[in-house]
């Protein structure tokens, strides 16, 4: 919990208290994201002022605005109601004023006014719009004060990395109802943040706006902040401030979203809660998707991995490809388009290698971190092809899958490996600051032998071999139906021979599971873990077999009720 601002405490006795408008960062936040666009505000719409949090206006891996909290009378306003909308278009707030007192007299009774605030993003532009209503007999006097801040952090440096150095930040400029911040990276980027206030306020600094208006009796006032950014070789002196009002951002993206469910399926139950579910669902997916010049593409999560993913924008886009394909077209042109074309430790691009991590930072843009794009992945590839083989399975569209015919073939060529490579899928880190472990359980701890000691690489993940497997048959699928029929059988046998060498050395017969891994001396990792629920998925897992693992999977030290643990209850920590 951040520290109670000084005026937050009141001493009764030898008792302390603090006051019920302190508490702003514990409080849940309000997430809202539209294409590279998104901003963490606590429940009272505010970016506050809480060190190393996550609070702020971020654009392209990029902290634009990591401040921008509303004060009245030089106090915080009280919580009355926040959420999200349904639709995910805008975060709703609606505040009060606290008791305003100077010494033993009340300025301003509590409850007296309501501060609607709603915000919402639209074209990389973060609108805001504040309306202060009065319920006194008379008119009020408000002092109403902005404060903010653009710290231009890299969102890697919002998790916790630190630099030697950073660029340097520009003179702020104002103007009239406008102040412009400004930084030039060490990449020689400017990253410049405009703050657009309508009607300009009393006083303007490039930390603050200061109002002081006056309400009458039942009356109402609209305050409206557009933060712009832009990032360019040069500063920019004019805002790019777009004049719709937050109404119509809000019904052009109503419109946008209704638009793009007609290409989607429709569901329908007769459970209100339950169809309420996958609305809500299907919003949250939505709110995850950007809009790429390849079409629509998931990212991975909000607020550390809003950034394009290989393996869970492919198996975000396979979950959801029968009811709407657009996505896998969308993720499958994306990746298709960065596929690895050359050898590179640093960022260990493969050929035909589909890429795990992209980013566009300032520290990516320096090299200070491998995601430019980064291929770390053991099993992206084997996704990539998995999912076009499901995508022209639902869908017949044979037009795409020619299209991507090139890319096909790279991946399973990278996926086959050259002669010696051995039949597994398996991975070491190449990059002296990539990641050692692959799979999609890649912290640094996650495979490791039953006593703890971590896996050596190369290290071979049950669940990769499992994709390789179904990547080797859809792969054969896929070439056929191109008209390539004499691609198939060798595909095939590659699988069969997978799936004969797999159950030999993966299966485990004191804990009739499947190893977690095997690591570089060929040891099998006696790990129970739910990896090689995957192996039911892909079909790797003989008949004997899958029904052993999907009994243990059901056992009581590693099914919660909730879902499946990381580990069985019973191994080492």
């Amino acid at each position: 919990m951040s520290e109670p601002e000084p005026g937050d405490l009141i001493a009764v006795g030898d008792h302390y208290y603090i006051l019920a408008s302190t508490f702003a960062a514990d409080l849940p936040k309000l997430v809202l994201k539209h294409d590279e666009a998104f901003f963490v505000a606590d429940r009272r719409g505010d970016f506050p002022d809480v060190p190393e949090s996550e609070f702020g206006f971020y654009v392209g891996g990029t902290r634009f605005l990591d401040r921008f909290e509303l004060r009245v009378h030089g106090q915080r306003p009280l919580v009355l109601n926040a959420a999200v909308s349904d639709d995910n278009l805008q975060v709703a707030v609606d505040l009060t004023n606290a008791d305003m007192r100077e010494g033993e007299t009340v300025l301003l009774a509590g409850r007296t006014l309501r501060l609607a605030r709603r915000l919402t993003l639209y074209e990389g532009q973060l609108c805001q719009v504040l309306s202060l209503e009065s319920f006194a007999v008379e008119a009020v006097h408000v002092d109403l004060v902005w404060q903010f801040e653009a710290d231009f952090a890299d969102v890697f440096e919002v998790r916790g990395l630190r630099r030697e150095r950073r660029g340097d930040r520009l003179t702020p400029v104002c103007g009239p109802g406008m102040v412009r911040l400004a930084y030039r990276g060490l990449d020689k980027t400017v990253r410049t943040t405009w703050l657009h206030f309508d009607p300009p306020p009393r006083r303007l600094t490039p930390d603050s706006a200061r109002y002081q208006l006056t309400v009458a009796p039942g009356g109402r006032q609209d305050l409206v902040v557009t933060v712009s950014t832009a990032e360019s070789p040069d500063e920019i002196e004019a805002p790019p401030v777009g004049s719709l009002s937050l109404i119509e951002i809000v019904r052009r993206r109503r419109d946008e979203n209704e638009a793009h469910q007609h290409l989607m399926a429709r569901i329908a139950t007769s459970h209100e809660p339950f169809t309420g579910w996958l609305r809500r669902s299907r919003g949250d997916l939505h709110m995850l998707l950007t809009e790429t010049p390849d079409g629509p593409l998931p990212y991975a999560g909000i607020p550390w991995f809003v950034a394009p993913f290989g393996r869970d924008s492919l198996i975000s886009a396979l979950q959801v490809l029968p009811f709407e394909p657009a996505i896998a077209r969308g993720t499958l042109r994306f990746l298709a388009r960065y596929q690895g074309t050359r050898d590179d430790p640093f960022t260990e691009e493969e050929p035909g290698r589909i890429l795990h991590e992209y980013r566009r930072g300032e520290m990516a843009a320096c090299r200070e971190i491998p995601f430019i794009p980064y291929y770390g992945s053991v099993d992206a590839t084997p996704l990539f092809v998995m999912l076009l083989a499901e995508y022209l399975r639902w869908t017949g569209d044979h037009a795409l899958a020619r299209e991507l015919l090139p890319s096909l073939e790279r991946a399973l060529a990278w996926i086959v490996g050259p002669e010696g490579r051995g039949d597994y899928l398996t991975y070491g880190r190449r990059s002296p600051i990539g990641l050692g472990n692959q799979g999609w359980k890649d912290s640094h701890d996650a495979i490791m032998h039953a006593s703890g000691e971590p896996a050596g690489p190369p290290i071979a993940v049950v669940e990769a071999q499992g994709y390789k497997y179904a990547a080797l048959l859809g792969g054969a699928e896929l070439l056929e139906a191109l008209g390539r029929p004499e691609a198939g059988p060798p595909l095939r046998e590659k699988a069969r021979h997978l799936r004969a060498r797999f159950d030999a050395d993966f299966w485990l017969d004191r804990e009739a599971f499947y190893a977690l891994a095997l690591d570089g001396e060929g040891a099998p990792c006696r790990v129970i873990a739910p990896n090689p629920a995957h192996c039911l998925w892909t079909g790797i897992a003989a008949g004997s077999r899958a029904r052993a693992v999907g009994g243990r999977l059901m056992a009581e030290d590693m099914f919660s009720g909730w879902g499946l643990r990381t580990l069985s209850a019973g191994e080492r920590l």
